[in-house]
């Protein structure tokens, strides 16, 4: 009996290791995708031409304003606020379907501008599946901030619309009102949803 335990152990062990070399290097969880840069939502501001939801690298040296409407604004606010509106909201709504489906959100993607539009994606994992949605970054960023995942800009779309940073002397971090300011004075075009 103690032989056929000892088997069975040594059996399981070896289809483990097995099973964790056939999925290949484990990759770090945050790390981004290649040629994407991770970011965080430094806020949502309202500007001349409406509001923009500002992202900001890590290292706070590119932002990249996207322009969106009264309502996503109000959405990505309440949940970096951590709020619930008394009813759901689309989003939370987005949420509860994904969950009572058997899905959770993984992360976001923001990976390309088509003309003055930007093109996201939303990863779902499902029974093992990751299912990749087309989305607008807009309702992208707001089931990201309400799930807690990681947001990932491509960095051709930084490229061509982020705002790099001077480098400063080290002093006081700028409020997202004051980014898109000085976005806004650039003179740079604006780009949408």
């Amino acid at each position: 009996m103690r032989r056929l335990v000892l088997m069975t152990a040594g059996f399981l062990f070896a289809a483990m290791l097995a099973m964790t070399a056939a999925a290949g290097p484990e990759k770090k969880p945050d790390a981004p995708p290649k040629g994407f840069v991770k970011m965080k939502v430094a806020g949502v501001v309202p500007g001349r031409e409406g509001n923009a939801v500002v992202l900001s690298d890590e290292k706070e040296s590119v932002h990249l304003p996207i322009f969106i409407g009264d309502a996503e604004a109000f959405a990505i606010q309440m949940r970096l606020d951590r709020r619930r509106f008394q009813r759901p909201l689309t989003h939370d709504l987005l949420d509860s379907v994904m969950r009572e489906l058997g899905g959770r959100l993984v992360k976001i993607h923001v990976d390309d501008l088509k003309g003055n539009t930007f093109v996201g994606t939303v990863f779902m994992s499902q029974q093992g599946r990751l299912i990749e949605i087309d989305a607008r970054p807009s309702d992208a960023i707001a089931l990201a901030v309400g799930n807690r995942v990681p947001i990932y800009v491509s960095s051709k779309v930084l490229d061509r619309a982020g705002v790099r940073k001077e480098k400063s002397d080290g002093g006081d971090k700028p409020s997202p009102d004051k980014l898109l300011e000085d976005i806004l004075k650039s003179d740079r075009e604006e780009h949408t949803l």
